[in-house]
């Protein structure tokens, strides 16, 4: 054996020493080929990775697409907020200025600042004034980690039910709804609601059906403090959690426990303050017209609201589309989403007051369903992008080539109408950003030039970013020494119990959901006519083109 191996080493080296030309040739033939495997194994091996992570460059551009979208709108915006926009920044200057006067002693006042709403939202407020100042820019930047959040949350939801593509297609898509991008602009509860919600679901879904006691804790922890954002927190999480408490009882009760140690932080002093927003608020939905607790038309409200202001038409059919494809193929992996949606509407049904931005934590489930298409077809991607795009610009700055909103039908009756649409480009506050003076500030300026001590501002119409809490904003941000007494029921004692009465020229016509009395007309009448009492100082025109006349008050 060792011979013949000897032998045939002997022939071999003697052929290779003859034609080693041949050899070296051959050689270097097949080791370029091995060279150029390697490359296309090497650049395919990259492609695959990169391919396998395209849906994270998908939500870290559409991320920051909107961070940059958002900061333009407001650097060019000046206006005032307005009602529960400044209702919210009232709360927070509150808790600002007793953390900057009082340090941590505050913790014991901030429960008794923000009115009928637990303070948490009013405190990330306050903490932004205290990083960048207190001003309105400052307030509204305040969203911006509240968009990453939902990104993260939705996305971190979704894998548990789609694949990670289509969990973060619907990370993109929920950012993108209408609603969602004006709500991220403005200093309302609902968009940091929004971002808990989904937080705690995804937190949720991570417990593994309450068996991991840590994740347990962990969602407790942010179930607590969704609940310091809004009340209505618990209708959106309480379903899936009870689903998913079956087989832990345990640690499903030590998250109950630690959430509501949190809360009860503010909710031990606030039932009278919530039982008085309850009353003001089923009074406001009766003038508004909105339709009774658990009706077919309640029913209708939110369906035709999901359309016409949440999603609007394409993103309407998309979601409808995703809805059908689950149901023909579903799984129970998808109940704590599904009772998510369930527990929501069936929660707001309660409430006669009906808003659109209500339910605007149910969007990311909403998103998720819709994210069903994406699940085998990635490429409708190419078709979604220049819809969400289209849909941010026109609810964002405005294409004035176009309609202002496409109707499809008619919404219920009342003093708002919630159509459905196809588009709209207005809708309480959305729409482009605007370089507009509201004159608040001019007028208390005016009211206090004199010095003599504290002013009764008696104030009759009630027109967003001219209203009583967009004058209590201002007031409460200088600290000037106004009151604002707003004047709805005729009575001549209240009306002459002022200093100074701000009245509108008309008396109809306002914008939909101002709240006035039949006795508007009467109020302007008794002032404008009594000119021995009432001294017309000034009049000015406001943006939206209604005229006030600042009066003083004689003898006052």
């Amino acid at each position: 054996m060792f011979e013949r191996k000897s032998h045939k080493r002997t022939v071999m080296l003697s052929w290779n020493g003859r034609n080693s030309w041949l050899v070296e040739v051959v050689s270097a033939v097949n080791h370029r080929h091995d060279a150029e495997t390697m490359g296309r194994v090497s650049r395919s091996g990259i492609i695959n990775g990169l391919m396998g992570i395209r849906h994270r460059f998908l939500v870290v551009a559409s991320f920051l697409y909107l961070i940059v979208a958002n900061l333009i709108w407001i650097a060019r915006d000046n206006r005032p907020p307005y009602w529960d926009m400044a209702d919210k920044q009232i709360g927070a200057i509150k808790i600002h200025d007793a953390v900057a006067n009082s340090g941590f002693r505050a913790v014991t006042s901030i429960p008794f600042l923000t009115g009928s709403y637990p303070p948490f939202y009013h405190s990330i407020l306050a903490a932004s004034y205290g990083l960048f100042g207190k001003t309105i820019d400052a307030a509204q930047w305040a969203n911006l980690p509240a968009i990453a959040l939902l990104f993260f949350a939705t996305y971190g939801s979704g894998k548990a039910v789609l694949k990670p593509f289509a969990a973060a297609t619907a990370a993109v898509i929920v950012n993108f709804y209408p609603l969602l991008l004006w709500l991220s602009r403005e200093t309302l509860i609902d968009y940091w609601l929004t971002s808990f919600v989904t937080l705690a679901i995804w937190l949720l879904i991570r417990t593994n059906e309450f068996s991991d006691r840590k994740s347990s804790v962990v969602f407790g922890l942010v179930c607590g403090l969704g609940l310091l954002t809004k009340w209505t927190f618990v209708f959106y999480v309480v379903l899936p959690a009870l689903w998913l408490a079956r087989k832990n009882i345990k640690n499903a009760a030590i998250a109950a426990s630690v959430s509501v140690g949190i809360s009860a932080y503010w909710y031990v002093f606030a039932v009278p303050a919530m039982l008085r927003l309850l009353s003001i608020n089923t009074a406001q939905s009766i003038a508004e017209g909105d339709p009774n607790r658990f009706s077919v038309e309640a029913v209708t409200f939110y369906i035709r609201a999901l359309e016409g202001s949440q999603l609007f038409l394409p993103l309407f059919v998309a979601f409808i589309a995703g809805l059908v494809l689950l149901l023909f193929n579903f799984n129970k992996t998808w109940i704590p989403v599904l009772l998510w949606l369930a527990g929501g509407w069936l929660g707001l049904m309660l409430f006669q007051n009906k808003d659109p931005r209500y339910t605007a934590p149910l969007l990311p489930a909403v998103a998720l369903i819709t994210a069903q298409l994406f699940q085998r077809k990635q490429s409708l991607v190419a078709v979604l992008m220049p819809v969400l795009l289209v849909q941010h610009y026109l609810v964002s700055f405005g294409i004035p080539q176009l309609p202002q909103a496409v109707v499809l039908a008619k919404g219920g009756e009342g003093s708002i109408s919630y159509d459905w649409n196809l588009y709209t480009q207005r809708y309480f506050g959305w729409g482009p950003p605007a370089n507009e003076d509201w004159k608040v500030e001019h007028v208390l300026d005016s009211v206090t030039s004199t010095g003599n001590g504290f002013v009764r501002l008696g104030l009759v119409p009630d027109i967003p970013r001219f209203d009583a809490l967009a004058f209590e904003f201002y007031i409460t941000l200088n600290k000037l020494p106004v009151g604002v007494n707003r004047l709805v029921v005729f009575d001549e004692r209240s009306i002459a119990n002022n200093d100074y009465i701000l009245v509108s020229e008309k008396d109809t016509g306002f914008e939909p959901g101002s709240y006035f009395t039949s006795d508007l007309q009467h109020i302007n009448q008794y002032v404008t006519r009594r000119a021995d009492t009432f001294h017309m100082i000034e009049s000015f025109s406001l943006p939206n083109g209604d005229v006030i006349r600042l009066y003083k008050v004689e003898g006052a």
